[in-house]
């Protein structure tokens, strides 16, 4: 990074008039384009940019017509789509942008949808909430337990998440809010990472969330070492997915993993759709004894074309990739780049760099 002072930001979203002033605090020259057209006088100034998970607009294309930019704050947790254009491909671009996400923010989010729609599956509510709001009636008993597959039993297939083992597979900030929240209901949780080693949290965080020393979990597991990640697996009651798509994630897991899962484990997938399959998913719902059921709100293809069996399979949970939106997002990820600001007072790096070779 260079020594020259970080003077002028350009943002490329929408903010509330409270957090554009909180920004024109901390910043000299704040420029504000929420419509994403920015004017060259402005682009030869700017050494900061906030902007959506898209990242610059399109028509900026050479480091040159951005002589100063030194720092891409992207709203957003991913990164692959702004690392994947023709500027951030070159070689000068890498080397002269540092580019940094708004990882730490969708602890808002992200961590409470994992947990309600566990719990929808476990109470069977999706299929109660269905009928009621197609038939306009109170469903009878019988009705839910013919729609969950559960005829026969003296109860609509409930479940209780007291003391059911949580597996996080990736353990950064979603992973460790949702980990935090899901020991209030006593469960147990275990975590796997590349190499099964306990870390601290780093970049941004929200006070009181998350898992600061990497405590929570009881046991890591190396997804890199077979026998662990295949021991990880055959302990988790609940599989929670939260990866980014990268070339060592894309359909990582295969129907074998979900049938590693003990019998009637749930899999949640709030990461990237092209972790796995939709085929193994299904054929790992449908297996005698396999999963009781599955939250996806990333799917491989995505969106899913029309008409896809995971759309109507009674125990699946399918959302338009939403879990991570929330009320005030856009100011939320300001935040990280008032943090920046800060740290670059400070003559500190910045937070959230991601690494290109990595894609997080």
């Amino acid at each position: 990074m260079s020594n020259d002072p970080f003077e002028s930001v350009v943002i490329t979203v929408t903010l509330s008039d409270r957090k554009l002033a909180e920004v024109r605090r901390v910043f000299k020259n704040v420029f504000y384009h929420p419509d994403g057209k920015v004017p060259e006088e402005h682009l030869a100034l700017v050494d900061i940019w906030y902007t959506s998970w898209l990242g610059l607009p399109k028509d900026i294309k050479t480091i040159s017509q951005i002589p100063r930019t030194r720092i891409v704050q992207l709203s957003s947790a991913g990164a692959n789509i702004f690392l994947g254009t023709e500027l951030m491909k070159s070689d000068q671009a890498k080397k002269k942008i540092a580019v940094c996400s708004s990882s730490g923010i969708h602890t808002l989010s992200i961590p409470q949808y994992i947990i309600c729609n566990v719990i929808n599956l476990y109470m069977k509510l999706q299929i109660q909430f269905h009928l009621a709001r197609t038939n306009a009636e109170w469903p009878s008993r019988d009705q839910v337990l013919q729609h969950a597959g559960a005829a026969g039993q003296t109860h609509p297939g409930n479940r209780c998440l007291y003391g059911k083992t949580i597996g996080m597979l990736g353990y950064g900030h979603i992973a460790r809010e949702t980990a935090r929240l899901f020991k209030a209901f006593n469960c147990n949780v275990i975590a796997a990472n590349s190499n099964g080693d306990k870390r601290p949290e780093e970049g941004f965080r929200l006070p009181g969330t998350g898992d600061e020393d990497g405590s929570i979990p009881g046991q890591y597991y190396s997804t890199t070492d077979p026998e662990s990640f295949k021991e990880f697996l055959s302990h988790c009651d609940v599989l929670v997915a939260s990866l980014p798509s990268t070339p060592q994630t894309t359909y990582m897991l295969t129907e074998s993993h979900l049938r590693s899962l003990p019998e009637g484990a749930v899999f949640v997938n709030i990461g990237r759709g092209d972790l796995i399959r939709s085929e193994d998913i299904l054929a790992a719902l449908d297996a005698e004894g396999g999963l009781f059921g599955a939250v996806l709100d990333v799917t491989d293809p995505e969106p899913l074309p029309s008409g896809h069996p995971l759309f109507t399979h009674p125990s699946v949970i399918v959302t338009p990739h939403t879990s991570g939106s929330f009320e005030g997002y856009f100011d939320s990820g300001a935040d990280v780049l008032l943090a920046q600001g800060d740290r670059l007072k400070q003559d500190l790096p910045p937070i959230n760099v991601v690494d290109p070779t990595k894609g997080y």
